[in-house]
Parts: C-alpha cells; sequence; structure tokens
C-alpha cells in the first residue's frame, strides 16, 4: 500500500512537471516506483506489423516484439531497407541468445493509398495478425502532396494508417490489439476538422505535425470502445525521444533538450507492453505514457466533443472510401 501510494503521488507530481513526465526522468522514476513487470516472451505464435520500423522507436519496437517471440514484419518506404532491418534485428536476437522470431521486411508508404494496398493484398496469404502499430510518419519543414490528395504528413500520420487499418480487418485475430504511436505534441492543438489540413501558404510542419498526432488520439478514443474486445485499439505517446526525427524536424529543440531526451527503448516500452501485456480494466480507446492512461487534454480548448470526433471519422472514411478493400473477397481465414 506505501509503494501503491508512493507511486500514485510521484507521478502525479511528474505528470504535472511535464518536463519530468516526457524526459528520461519519467521512466527511470516510474519504473523504479511503480509495479513494472517484465513483459515475457508470448506463450502463442503471435504476429506484429510495425509500421515506419527501420529506425528509432519504431526499430526499437520491432526488435522489442521479436526479443519476446513475436514474429513481426518490419515495414520502410523502401523495400531494400526494410530487408535489411529485418536481417538485422533476426542476426541481433539471435546473437543476444533470445528463441528465434520471423521477422520479414516489406514496403510500406502509409501516405500512399496505392502502396497500402499493395502492402495490405500480400499480407492475406498469411497467417493472422495479432498486433499493428502504427508508427510510420515523419515531421518535414515542406509542404508535400500525398496519393489521397491532401497534405502528406496528415496523410502519413492519420488517413494512411486508418486505410491500413480497414482493409486490415479480415486479418485480424479475435482481440487483436491496434495501436498508435501519438506525440505529446498533440497536446498543443485542438481537435478542429475544418482547420485540420493545413494548405501551402499555411504550411508548418510542426504543427501539422501535432495536428495530425492529435487526430490519432480522437480516432482511437472514437473508435476503440466501438472495436472492443473484438478489436482492442489504444494510444500512447513516448516522450520526448532522441530519434533522426527529433534532430531533423526540430534541430533547435534536439539541441537544447538532448541530454534529456529518452533513449528510442525507453520509447518503445510502454508499446510493447501494450501490444504484449494484460492490460487489466484499461478503458478501449485509452491514451497512455509511461504504462499509465493519461489525459488527452491539459490545455485549454484543447478539448475534443464526441460531435467532433464523429466529423472526423466522417472525413476519414470519406478519403478512404476508394480504396477500402472488397470484404466479399476470401482470405485465407
Amino acid at each position: 500500500m506505501l509503494r501503491s501510494t508512493l507511486h500514485r503521488v510521484v507521478d502525479a507530481a511528474l505528470e504535472a512537471s511535464v518536463l519530468g513526465s516526457f524526459t528520461r526522468i519519467g521512466p527511470a522514476v516510474r519504473s523504479r516506483t511503480g509495479d513494472w513487470q517484465t513483459v515475457g516472451p508470448v506463450l502463442r505464435p503471435t504476429r506484429a506489423v510495425v509500421t515506419g520500423s527501420s529506425s528509432g522507436i519504431g526499430r526499437a519496437v520491432a526488435k522489442g516484439l521479436a526479443e519476446r517471440g513475436v514474429d513481426v514484419v518490419v515495414t520502410s518506404r523502401s523495400a531494400e531497407r526494410a530487408d535489411t532491418v529485418a536481417r538485422e534485428i533476426a542476426a541481433e536476437i539471435q546473437i543476444a541468445g533470445h528463441p528465434p522470431a520471423e521477422l520479414t521486411g516489406l514496403a510500406l508508404d502509409t501516405a500512399e493509398p496505392e502502396s497500402i494496398v499493395e502492402f495490405t493484398n500480400s499480407l492475406l496469404s498469411g497467417p493472422p495478425i495479432d498486433v499493428v502499430v502504427h508508427n510510420a510518419g515523419a515531421l518535414t519543414d515542406e509542404y508535400r502532396s500525398s496519393g489521397f490528395g491532401i497534405e502528406a504528413t496528415l496523410a502519413s500520420h492519420l488517413v494512411g494508417p486508418h486505410l491500413l487499418t480497414d482493409r486490415l480487418r479480415e486479418q485480424l485475430a479475435p482481440g487483436a490489439r491496434v495501436l498508435f504511436m501519438s506525440s505529446g505534441g498533440m497536446y498543443t492543438q485542438q481537435l478542429d476538422v475544418a482547420e485540420l489540413e493545413m494548405t501551402p501558404a499555411d504550411y508548418r510542419g510542426a504543427i501539422a505535425y501535432a495536428r495530425a498526432k492529435r487526430g490519432q488520439v480522437e480516432l482511437v478514443a472514437h473508435l476503440g470502445p466501438q472495436l472492443a474486445p473484438d478489436v482492442i485499439m489504444h494510444a500512447m505517446h513516448p516522450g520526448w525521444v532522441d530519434t533522426d526525427g527529433v534532430a531533423q524536424g526540430l534541430p533547435g529543440f534536439g539541441k537544447v533538450m538532448g541530454p534529456l531526451l529518452r533513449a528510442p527503448d525507453d520509447g518503445a516500452d510502454t508499446m510493447i507492453w501494450l501490444a504484449l501485456a494484460d492490460l487489466g480494466g484499461a478503458s478501449p480507446g485509452s491514451f497512455f505514457l509511461d504504462r499509465a492512461p493519461r489525459r488527452r487534454a491539459y490545455v485549454p480548448g484543447t478539448s475534443t466533443d464526441p460531435i467532433e470526433r464523429q466529423r472526423l471519422m466522417a472525413w476519414l472514411d470519406d478519403i478512404i472510401a476508394p480504396h477500402r478493400a472488397d470484404l466479399t473477397t476470401p482470405t485465407s481465414r
């Protein structure tokens, strides 16, 4: 009881500080004061798709799952890069003495509907999928359009993952977990579907990224309760992590916060836990940091009501409609 009380007090203090919560201080303290059980190996054949897993947090997630016996589909926009990383991870876990896992590298660009269709079609003859980790995306300074006919940041983080989930539905095992890697940056933005997409004239990469990440969290809040228990859907943010994306997209932030940034493994920890652990009574569609549900809004005026979430879903469904799977097509299942 004393340890539990101490953890709640310390966790609340870290959360209120933001700096302590989002930096490497957060997991270092929370893992010691809380009951962070080791996420052990899986007890049955399990297959996961981890998008954007050729580097950074995504690679750490893919490797962490593979170390626990999960067969992982590694993705990158480059098929060659995905295959190389899959081979690297397989060699690393073998050298470390972990049980073998099957790692496959496939090309996937979540900003491009044709790439998503090709990717999902390639999985139809394979075994059921137990975990989908939506991690792919980028933060760029330059406006770029996508094959969806919308701005690429929004497409890669939000529209593409929604289409990917939709097209994988028939491949998902009962109780499969569909998980989104969001960002603490979403706390700075309110969901306003009418203002969600930026134009070339007003485009600012960090804001476009934060709006897309806010959209992910609200999508999960809307769909999570609807899909459970057939599909368990949650979102999380990894804190502030030292990745190439941060270095390139937010160079000033990376330089200032460098010593306090989390390692990719720390950013991946909660995602691996969400993918494999017993989550107890966590409400479907929750938003996590460091293995605990968190509020979706702290800044006044950034909360989202159900009506705006419904507008978001209608907008998303309209965009992906031409690319949805023909659910009458037979699969291996």
